[in-house]
């Protein structure tokens, strides 16, 4: 079987610069180049240069550079990217060739290789079904396309977050990002050695908990805001609090650590680094000759299993520490399922999760609230009027909290009654 990678690049600074960095890697090689245009449905438009490099001794791949636009919904999207198409017992020449392509001044990003379906996903009608080695027949499917759906948008969502002047929408939809994949390489674990879905797990986590800090005074942040309105609104109040200050200052810092620490090229080299050992992992004897739909009906079964017994092993939703593992384990089923197009799932479950975890999301929101602000409060013991602001602070939403908190025990029964029925239907 024949794989392909695609590094997207990023500001290049002339349509040549692809070119140029690749024919220095590739000499000598042979070069075909030719000008394609390509109408798409809607209108859609691809017109760009196409250059393949074929290298003269036989290393197992070939490397295709693409300069152009895409005209997408009467809008222009830049085409710079390098593909390489690759068998399996050239991985280890083309992990070479990618730490020297992402050594270089261009940042990258992974996207997916095949063209026609980046266009519709830029229309948002894009389906991981349409994926080039996708095959409802065996497993292996989930390795060629379900996990690299999630990696293509991580890498994407890192390369927003790190090329933006405003990034504070941008972590938290990477992290939603990270979720999803975590979710999905947690969900399809059996397909990869343990040592190697630890070692994913856990880069995935770390990266996740990198980002923690900034999401963390966001959302203190954005409550600061909304006292501030109300105070606005009863006293003409116009003035940022000290507290408000301090948790931008904060915020401030959280994010410089993760620009500094986090270099694009880096995280998109480890994540091509996923895609090769996805690539051309060995599926276990067991699973081999298990068909893709087989799999996620039975491991979908585990999970709603699991789910319909978290009351009865975490019995106290007052304690935001049981509450919390609750919260992560319904995230996942929800990411999980949302991940697997082969699976149905109906629109009464789907609003009933995403209340269910709004809920939860609110009560834990609310929960590192109270902590973050009493470590603040700690380091200013004298200052009266912060004081004042942190008490004003934890009690502002702490009647929605228990509100939240009295009705959960009713919604948690009509998400398992509906996680039952559907179940029942669909597994």
């Amino acid at each position: 079987m024949k794989y392909k990678i695609c590094l997207h690049g990023l500001a290049l600074k002339n349509k040549g610069q692809l070119v140029t960095v690749v024919q220095k890697l590739l000499l000598p090689a042979n070069i075909k180049t030719k000008i394609k245009e390509k109408y798409l449905t809607n209108n859609d438009l691809l017109k760009y240069k196409r250059t393949r490099f074929s290298p003269v001794n036989d290393v197992g791949y070939k490397v295709t550079c693409i300069s152009g636009v895409m005209m997408i919904c009467d809008s222009l999207q830049p085409l710079n990217e390098v593909i390489i198409q690759y068998e399996e017992e050239a991985v280890e020449e083309v992990r070479k060739l990618l730490q020297k392509l992402l050594g270089s001044k261009i940042k990258f990003v992974l996207d997916e290789p095949d063209l026609v379906l980046r266009a519709k996903q830029l229309r948002g009608r894009s389906n991981m079904l349409d994926m080039a080695h996708y095959d409802e027949a065996t497993i292996a499917t989930a390795l060629y396309c379900h996990l690299p759906w999630h990696i293509y948008a991580t890498s994407k969502a890192w390369g927003d977050l790190l090329t933006s002047t405003n990034e504070r929408n941008l972590v938290r939809q990477l992290r939603v990002k990270l979720r999803r994949l975590r979710s999905s390489l947690t969900f399809f674990k059996e397909l990869l050695p343990m040592t190697t879905f630890e070692q994913y797990k856990m880069l995935i986590k770390g990266w996740a908990n990198s980002l923690g800090d900034a999401r963390e005074y966001d959302v203190a942040l954005l409550t600061c805001m909304k006292i501030r309105h109300g105070q606005r609104e009863e006293e003409n109040v116009e003035e940022v609090s000290r507290l408000e200050k301090i948790l931008q200052d904060l915020r401030a810092k959280a994010s410089k650590k993760v620009l500094n620490v986090s270099k694009l090229n880096t995280l998109t080299l480890q994540l091509a680094e996923m895609l090769l050992t996805l690539h051309t992992a060995k599926l276990p004897e067991n699973l081999a000759d298990v068909r893709l739909k087989a799999f996620i009906r039975l491991r979908l079964g585990c999970w709603c299993d699991k789910l319909m017994t978290l009351k009865d092993k975490y019995p106290d939703f007052s304690d935001m520490e049981q509450l919390h593992k609750v919260r992560i384990k319904v995230k996942r089923f929800r990411y999980s399922l949302q991940g697997v197009p082969e699976i149905a799932s109906s629109v009464s479950l789907r609003r009933c999760m995403k209340s269910l975890q709004d809920m939860l999301g609110f009560l834990h929101d609310d929960y590192v609230n109270d902590m973050l602000i009493s470590e603040i409060l700690k380091q200013y013991p004298e200052d009266a009027a912060l004081q004042y602001e942190g008490a004003m602070f934890c009690g502002w939403e702490r009647a929605k909290a228990e509100a939240a908190l009295a009705s959960l025990p009713e919604l948690w029964d009509s998400f398992t009654a509906q996680l039952g029925e559907w179940q029942e239907e669909h597994l």
